[in-house]
């Protein structure tokens, strides 16, 4: 009997398949799914109404037209940045449909390259992304009428399509590339500087809308509408003004870039497909005196307890494993960006250099809110302590080894978090210091010192609970990038919920830091917020450690990976 050729819906269809199976049985995964399903749909349903109000004209209808599209531009240039690095910086992007696992079947690039672009399009991220861009459609009807609302339409389905082929290319292009060390700690660093300056780039022109320098703002928008970001969000206006060489000519930089990127992901999917199991032997190096215990620990764990042990594997594995390195590289961007971002936002501006900058109006810009200012750095450590939320996963069913010898969960959770710490808190430390000298607030450091470290040992008492209690598993794959089907919501929901976790569990120290000021209260804020962190971090494990020794197995059940 002949054997019907695969096509591209089949594995969408596949993906389907795989969803369903990964939630059977999975209560808790299932309401997960149902929750980030719900939270996207309500974020995308109140971003695209919001949207679709520029299509309403004001007291000017200049300047309301002005707005409506710097709106469009802006954040469509945005939507398909986002999709174009978040996945190789925060969310990663859902490789149930993994290229690798084809690699010995007989089906046709072209077909699985359709295959996975479609897959793309079934999950939480997509439909939220094309109902909060979707109003920009809505309002070009409302402002155009029924015939440019149906082109705002198909552009915005362009954007989102250019969008994802261009997460697909750059995660399969840099899987390829990043097996080696150097290539990877290279790459990453250029990624997250690059993609940091999206922000900042995206406050600038907020405040220069706000303080009137319209011209501004429209002239970086008439510069992104002539790059592949921003390009298909501007036809609807090029139609509407009956400038249909323009529209032309943008639709020419998209498909284009389009074509390229469909190339270059073409180029490099086979060789991610063969390098996953085709890995050259690298240069070996001899353990030297001792063996390989002793090139495992440090002279000071050379006794090899349990925790020792633990510790000395978790310290190498965060800058050697490709997943965890890049995760690691993220936090420590997003230490700077975060906070940078809510002081922003409290001010209208940022002082660097020593030098005081104003807003675009002319008027001196105002300090940030001591609370604003004390939040904003505990949050730097939230994001560290948070890389510990599915810590179990990276082991998979290698941690069925700490289960046969009886590794007690609190010996576990603190080694882990012993780790993590000795590798971030100085990092991040130093990057907290720069931001607020930066920031025009070098009398702040020391009680955001005290800050930070209250921020990361609260972090990490939310997240050694939820590592144990909402455990999901990492496929099994090489591509540093990978998430499992399902995985992208819950990895979100998890952040979320640990993050409201320990800013609560913050919230004493910061509420304080906000009537200590000058160098005592600095001191003060500091000894506080150690003992407070601590405090946290020890109590956290231990409750989390009494249920890791209760929920050994289903940990284990639950972050090994389903063939």
């Amino acid at each position: 009997m002949a054997v019907r050729p695969a096509r591209s819906r089949d594995i969408v269809r596949l993906k389907l398949r795989l969803l369903r199976n990964s939630l059977r049985g999975q209560s808790w995964r299932i309401a997960l799914f149902v929750g980030g399903l719900i939270a996207g749909v309500i974020v995308g349903l109140v971003t695209g109404l919001l949207t679709s109000l520029t299509g309403l004209d004001g007291p000017d209808p200049a300047r309301s037209r002005d707005i409506a599209y710097l709106v469009a531009v802006f954040l469509g240039a945005g939507t398909v940045l986002a999709w174009s690095v978040f996945p190789l910086l925060f969310f990663g992007v859902d490789e149930t449909i993994d290229p690798a696992r084809f690699a010995l079947l007989p089906v046709p690039r072209r077909v699985l390259i359709g295959g996975m672009l479609g897959a793309a399009f079934v999950g939480v991220p997509a439909l939220t992304t094309f109902l909060a861009t979707g109003g920009l459609a809505v309002a070009a009807t409302a402002r155009f009428g029924v015939l440019v609302g149906l082109v705002s339409l198909v552009c915005v389905v362009g954007g989102l399509l250019l969008g994802v082929i261009a997460s697909r290319a750059l995660t399969s292009a840099f899987a390829a590339m990043l097996r080696s060390r150097r290539m990877r700690d290279l790459a990453a660093i250029f990624i997250a500087v690059g993609a940091s300056l999206g922000a900042p780039l995206q406050w600038f022109v907020t405040a220069m809308v706000a303080n009137g320098s319209m011209s501004q703002a429209l002239g970086i928008a008439r510069v992104l509408a002539w790059t592949p970001l921003g390009a298909a969000y501007a036809i609807p206006f090029d139609v509407a003004d009956g400038r249909y060489d323009l529209a032309a000519g943008r639709l020419a930089i998209i498909a284009i870039s389009a074509a390229g990127l469909l190339w270059w992901w073409s180029s490099t999917l086979e060789s991610a497909m063969i390098g996953t199991t085709a890995q050259g032997g690298g240069r070996t190096r001899a353990a030297g005196p001792g063996g390989a215990v002793a090139a495992l620990l440090p002279r000071v764990l050379r006794r090899a307890t349990p925790f020792g042990a633990i510790f000395a594997r978790e310290w190498r594995s965060w800058w050697r494993d490709g997943r965890r390195r890049a995760s690691l590289l993220s936090v420590l961007i997003a230490s700077a960006v975060v906070p940078i971002a809510i002081l922003f936002s409290a001010s209208g501006t940022v002082e660097f250099g020593g030098a005081s900058a104003t807003e675009f109006g002319g008027a001196p810009a105002t300090p940030p809110h001591a609370l604003l200012t004390g939040y904003s750095v505990t949050f730097a450590g939230t994001i560290g302590g948070m890389l510990l939320a599915n810590q179990f996963a990276f082991d998979g069913s290698a941690y069925a080894a700490h289960l046969l010898i009886g590794v007690p969960g609190r010996v576990e959770l603190r080694a882990r978090a012993a780790a993590l710490t000795a590798l971030t808190v100085p990092l991040i430390s130093v990057v907290t210091v720069v931001v607020l000298v930066a920031s025009g607030m070098p009398d702040r450091i020391l009680a955001g010192l005290g800050l930070l470290v209250t921020g990361f040992g609260a972090a990490i008492a939310a997240a050694s609970l939820l590592s144990v209690l909402a455990a999901y598993p990492m496929p099994d794959s090489n591509n540093p990038f990978a998430l499992n089907s399902g995985s992208g919501g819950a990895k979100g929901l998890l952040a979320l919920v640990a993050i409201l976790a320990t800013v609560t569990i913050s919230t004493p120290v910061t509420l304080t830091s906000m009537f200590l000021h000058g160098p005592v209260g600095g001191v003060v804020v500091l000894v506080v917020g150690t003992a407070y962190g601590l405090a946290a971090a020890w109590l956290g494990t231990y409750i989390a450690g009494d249920t890791l020794d209760r929920r050994g197995p289903e940990l284990l059940a639950a972050v090994t990976p389903r063939r």
